[in-house]
């Protein structure tokens, strides 16, 4: 089956709506991973999707292939990924995949393929499923699969509401971005006691509100008016497939992601004394600190939920946070990230502490810091082009640390004293994720006007290009 080879990513794949993928393409993609996990022993799958337009036509389509290679489906319909997780364990499904580009733009589509509970497949495996779709290497069954459709949301809602009791009725604001975390999300809320205004929370495929990206500046700051607008305790946004949350506290303020896993990390820790917290390399240096503080143990890993899961089978955290919203409560919970769980989490800690967020934040290390920044980059230049940087950094800041090794991945955090900037490749696509930050506002702007001459240097880098994000945020 001739398909574009770059579509199979790090850790899952994405595609250009009937250009890289099609109805076609997809049923091979159904049959390849049917086949992958028929010869690992497991036949029975589960199946869900987010909002996006094309999810309906290609989870048939995938469906249509997975049985074709025998396997038994249980489709759970439009859902968010933290669902579809949890339910592997409620149907007891090792297998499965979920249909979603995540936070890329609309014409984006994609999947995550299950490998185990929580699980996901990896670069070997991802690079196995690339050579059995171009070599047609499946196996058809000589009994198709069954297929059956079941609906498991108020289980779902039943089982995080019994394990996140909250006591406090807070006044919440949910902007759903018209996407499917609209559609979950404030009904759950309002079942934990909450008064919920809602904003965009009717689903619309064609994502008229652009992409759902809480990480973005012109969705967070849409957020924030709204919260001041509702008089709300805080706000929550989320990305297309709801493992991704954005946060807004009651006096409009963003509240950037690694600042909140640092307030997990104390949430967590009262729990599990001495537990190892992992995080990953766009976090502030305020993570490290807080966490040592509270007396745990920071470990620092690669971008990319599924590499921290699976670095988590080896290193025990009791909680993993990233930058972009991706939360892993793996001790109280499971191996696997969870917007709705994290936000009633976020809830129960107020609500036990008596907090209001903007206190709670108040009493953690400050760093001036810079939102998520995403810049083009051909996935065919990009990695070459983190090869170039590194020497750069080595050479200009010669009493830094520069880390390029494993805990990087796929990038170079410049360690400073009283600053840090990442740069690394996207592993979802093609772009760069650029991040920094620094003790004082004079220290910040000096990386900043740093980082933009080092970038305008590389002409792999297109600064034009409509996948960009938060680039103003380098001027």
């Amino acid at each position: 089956m001739k398909v574009n080879s770059q579509i199979f990513r790090g850790y899952d794949l994405r595609g250009l709506v009937d250009i890289d993928l099609n109805d076609e393409i997809v049923e091979h993609i159904g049959r390849a991973y049917g086949t992958f996990m028929k010869r690992r022993g497991i036949k029975e799958l589960l199946v869900g999707r987010d909002s996006r337009a094309s999810g309906v036509s290609y989870s048939k389509a995938l469906i249509k292939g997975l049985t074709f290679a025998g396997a038994d489906v249980i489709d759970i319909g439009m859902t968010l990924i933290g669902t579809f997780y949890w339910a592997q364990y409620f149907l007891k499904r090792e297998g499965g995949v979920f249909v979603s580009a995540s936070h890329n733009p609309p014409e984006y589509n994609g999947f995550k393929f299950a490998n185990g509970f929580s699980e996901t497949l990896v670069s070997d495996g991802m690079n196995e499923l690339r050579r059995m779709v171009q070599e047609e290497d499946y196996e058809q069954s000589e009994v198709a699969g069954k297929v059956k459709t079941v609906d498991v949301k108020n289980d779902y809602f039943n089982d995080l509401l019994k394990r996140v009791p909250i006591k406090n009725k807070f006044r919440v604001v949910v902007d759903g971005s018209a996407a499917t975390a609209g559609s979950l999300v404030p009904e759950i809320l309002r079942r934990a006691g909450c008064d919920v205004v809602e904003y965009n929370c009717k689903v619309d495929s064609s994502f008229p509100l652009g992409v759902a990206d809480p990480t973005s500046s012109k969705v967070i700051g849409r957020l924030s008016g709204e919260v001041v607008e509702a008089k709300a305790d805080l706000g929550f946004n989320y990305d297309a497939d709801g493992d991704r949350i954005g946060i807004v506290d009651e006096k409009g303020n963003i509240i950037w992601n690694d600042v909140l896993v640092s307030l997990f990390a104390l949430d967590v820790l009262k729990e599990h004394p001495g537990a190892t917290i992992m995080f990953n390399i766009l976090c502030s240096k305020a993570v490290k600190e807080t966490i040592l503080e509270a007396g745990g143990k920071p470990f620092m890993w690669r971008v990319g939920h599924s590499f921290l899961k699976k670095k988590n089978l080896e290193v025990r955290a009791a909680f993993i946070g990233e930058l972009s919203g991706h939360f892993f409560f793996s001790k109280d919970f499971h191996n696997h990230d969870d917007g709705i769980y994290a936000t009633l989490r976020l809830l129960k800690y107020l609500s036990d502490t008596g907090l209001s967020l903007s206190k709670a934040v108040g009493q953690l290390s400050k760093y001036v810091s810079s939102p998520e920044i995403k810049i083009f980059c051909a996935d065919e230049k990009k990695v070459d082009l983190m090869k170039k940087i590194g020497p750069v950094f080595r050479a200009e800041f010669p009493k830094a640390e520069v880390i390029d090794d494993e805990r990087a991945g796929d990038g170079i955090r410049l360690e400073l004293e009283d600053a840090m900037a990442v740069i690394r490749y996207s592993q979802n696509g093609p772009y760069l994720t650029i991040k920094f930050e620094a003790k004082t506002d004079k220290k910040y702007q000096e990386l900043k006007k740093y980082l933009n001459t080092l970038l305008h240097n590389y002409k792999e880098i297109n600064w034009s290009e409509k996948i960009n994000l938060n680039t103003d945020a380098l001027e």
